[in-house]
């Protein structure tokens, strides 16, 4: 059994590996379009394959899946299971939420004060949803899977609820 959640990348990453895939899509087109560039197949072969690789990439997506009834947490390609982690469930009893601000910035010049006044501020903030297997006595927490959608995060929950012994 598996359930395919939410795509793998968040929002800026999503976002500028579309502009590289087109970035690059436009060079392919270009070279394969001008009479002088006509003799490079090789260059044209690695940008079409780097162009296939970037659309792989984005269409990836994390999820859920049960195999030999034990949890993992996978990423998918077309709905075809490229890595799976197990999820060890055995000492845990307890599912639970917590929601929060999932923040990311992508600011390059960390380190270079100079760089600072002209650079934008790249940050990101979105809502997130992790969710965390407690034992009983609420001391000991794992991380299952950190999800952006709320009704994506109750999917994950009655899914892990139905297959396993852990309790919302």
């Amino acid at each position: 059994m598996k359930i395919i959640l939410e795509k793998k990348l968040d929002f800026r990453q999503f976002q500028n590996l579309i502009i590289l895939t087109f970035i690059t899509l436009m060079v392919l087109f270009g070279m394969l379009n001008s009479l002088a560039y006509k003799s490079y197949y090789i260059l044209e072969l690695i940008l079409f394959f780097l162009i296939i690789i970037f659309i792989a990439i984005l269409s990836l997506k994390k999820g859920l899946i049960i195999y030999n009834e034990k949890l993992y947490a996978a990423v998918f390609l077309f709905g075809f299971v490229l890595r799976k982690n197990l999820i060890e469930t055995s000492n845990f009893q307890e599912l639970s939420l917590l929601s929060g601000k999932l923040s990311t910035n992508y600011a390059y010049s960390n380190n270079i004060k100079d760089f600072h006044h002209w650079e934008p501020d790249l940050n990101l903030s979105e809502t997130s949803f992790t969710i965390f297997m407690v034992d009983e006595e609420k001391i000991n927490t794992k991380k299952i899977l950190l999800l952006t959608k709320a009704e994506k995060a109750k999917l994950a929950i009655d899914f892990i609820s139905k297959n396993t012994n852990l309790k919302y």
